[in-house]
């Protein structure tokens, strides 16, 4: 009997070693690295993200929702296009990254948005349709001693970012050192 379940064990091995390289493969033939400019897209299946503008305020908001910024708050201008033929989008707000010169990675500034958001009206809350996009403004908080150059998405967490590198490529769009 030993030597059935022996057979076997050796059998599913090789299975599971096939099966993970033609996953290898796919990956390495998809895999594209891309880095974009401004008002350029970078595309996730069929979901693509562009930056239209970046800009600078130590202050955002009136009155008592007033934020002011730790170093300098950066207000990008993100566009979102869903380019699916049936499937609609729902964005994730936490997705956009900005990344400085040496590699420091800056998520969004809670105050900020909130602050952005009480003197103008939130945008791409609700999911966008096939075919259509939206443009939202995203808040950063910024050390003075950053300097900007890269902005990623990222919506599955660390996890997420791995897949991503493996099956998609290194995807950014250049800011040019703000």
């Amino acid at each position: 009997m030993e030597p059935k379940s022996k057979g076997f064990a050796v059998t599913a091995a090789i299975v599971i070693l096939v099966g993970i390289s033609l996953l290898m493969l796919v990956a390495a033939l998809n895999r594209r690295d891309q880095m974009v400019g401004l008002n350029q897209e970078i595309q996730y299946d069929d979901f693509a993200f562009s930056v239209i503008e970046v800009r600078k305020a130590d202050v955002l908001g009136t009155g008592d929702s007033e934020a002011k910024a730790a170093g300098a708050f950066y207000v990008v201008t993100l566009k979102i296009a869903n380019h699916a033929k049936r499937v609609d989008y729902k964005p994730k707000r936490a997705t956009a990254i900005l990344i400085d010169d040496k590699g420091r990675e800056f998520f969004q500034s809670e105050s900020g948005q909130a602050a952005l958001e009480s003197v103008q009206e939130p945008r791409c809350y609700d999911p966008i349709p096939a075919g259509a996009s939206c443009t939202t403004e995203l808040v950063f908080d910024i050390p003075a001693d950053s300097h900007i150059t890269q902005l990623r998405i990222s919506e599955g967490g660390l996890v997420g970012d791995i897949l991503d590198v493996v099956f998609f490529g290194k995807k950014r769009i250049e800011l040019r050192s703000l």
